[in-house]
């Protein structure tokens, strides 16, 4: 999966969501860390280690 473009889409509001799930956790993040406004990439944890990933226009 191209997380790069994944989070181009998520900041640009092509897509509401990234959901990942705990086997590409590491991928993610590694890219997620890179992102400029990754301080607005907020992710929600569930308890079978899926990630929600979502776009905060403005940070908090």
């Amino acid at each position: 999966m191209d997380y790069e473009q994944e989070i181009a889409a998520l900041v640009a509001g092509k897509i509401d969501q990234i959901e990942v799930t705990k086997d590409h956790f590491f991928a993610f993040n590694k890219v997620w860390r890179q992102a400029d406004l990754r301080k607005q990439i907020v992710g929600e944890a569930r308890h079978d280690g899926t990630v929600i990933y979502r776009f905060q226009a403005e940070a908090k």
